[in-house]
């Protein structure tokens, strides 16, 4: 019985690759390598012309270690490294080509085995992402997806307001409301900020705002919701001096004799009181859970080739994905992932 691996190997030598003194090296590369990316390779060199195929030799084997790889650079490495079809991905077959003891076959879903170690190969943009991880970073893994739609709905309901407050809650909390007038802004398409998050989208952009307006909101709960009431003892000539609780208020300005206050507006405290209700305002850290899903994603991710057309390549050891990976923001109820700059090779 002639096996599909047989045929493919006969198509092979009716194509009579021929580079010359790597013919050799060329097909115990094919060999490793499943059969329809065998024929998408053997397609592409079809069309290459004699320069461009003593240039596919010298790729052959050319580097001995996975440390030693560069980003493609040249023209012809850059078209080798775009071919992509299912179950590749750019950069496979040109990485696969240039690494010594390299194969793309085996019993992995992952992209390359070198020296019997897996190796996933991602193309990036020069930002250095998005990437996405694995099913370990769908967004309903983590508990802070609850708390994300949450705070939509506060923020919602905060915005609403701003119109009726005037001026007295930019006057108590510019910082705070500069931000919330941010919030139909924040991302430039066919969303609005909340139906964006809803459908499992979320930005760097928007990530960075919440990250912002979290923290702001911290700031004006700790300054103007301390205590129900502001102390204030009152008198005056031939009036005994006593003591009054008035509604909070802000300190504007503190001189040697004098101190000016702003009384904090019903409304603005009303705003202040339902963000103190919202998710992240308490003990908990929106930065460090976003942080600690990056870990719990890569704790099982392989080692790491993320490459960028630009040039940069980072080579980063399963151990260390960890620390050199970020979150690039939420897509398609996904989290995705970005290399941090400093990580790359130039």
């Amino acid at each position: 019985m002639i096996k599909l691996y047989d045929l493919v190997f006969e198509d092979i030598e009716k194509n009579d690759i021929d580079l010359g003194d790597k013919t050799q090296e060329f097909n115990e590369k094919l060999e490793l390598m499943l059969p329809e990316v065998q024929k998408l390779l053997i397609d592409f060199i079809g069309k290459l012309n004699n320069s461009e195929k003593k240039e596919l030799g010298s790729l052959l084997n050319k580097y001995s270690s996975v440390n030693n790889l560069k980003a493609p650079q040249t023209p012809f490495e850059i078209k080798l490294a775009q071919l992509d079809k299912r179950p590749i991905g750019p950069g496979e077959i040109l990485f696969h080509l240039e690494l010594q003891d390299s194969t793309m076959v085996g019993d992995t879903n992952h992209d390359l085995i070198v020296k019997g170690k897996i190796w996933e190969v991602k193309q990036v943009q020069n930002s250095g992402g998005p990437f996405r991880g694995a099913k370990e970073s769908k967004l309903n893994k983590f508990k802070f997806s609850e708390k994300l739609l949450k705070i939509v709905s506060y923020i919602d309901e905060v915005v609403n307001r701003l119109p009726k407050l005037g001026d007295d809650f930019e006057e108590i909390s510019p910082e705070l409301f500069a931000n919330l007038k941010e919030w139909d802004q924040i991302i430039a398409n066919k969303y609005s900020p909340r139906l964006a998050i809803l459908a499992g989208e979320l930005s760097v952009k928007v990530r960075n705002w919440l990250i912002k307006t979290i923290n702001a909101i911290k700031k004006e709960i700790e300054v103007n919701t301390d205590d129900e009431f502001t102390y204030v003892k009152f008198g005056g000539v031939n009036v005994g001096s006593k003591e009054k609780g008035i509604d909070p208020v802000n300190i504007q300005r503190v001189d040697d004799d004098t101190v000016t206050l702003n009384f904090i507006g019903r409304d603005t405290l009303e705003v202040l009181e339902v963000l103190n209700d919202m998710d992240y305002i308490g003990q908990d850290d929106f930065e460090m859970d976003l942080n600690n899903a990056v870990e719990q994603i890569t704790i099982d991710f392989p080692s790491l080739i993320a490459f960028s057309y630009g040039g940069k390549i980072a080579i980063i050891p399963q151990k260390e994905i960890k620390n050199q990976v970020k979150i690039a923001g939420i897509t398609q109820g996904a989290i995705t992932l970005a290399v941090k700059d400093e990580f790359f090779q130039k």
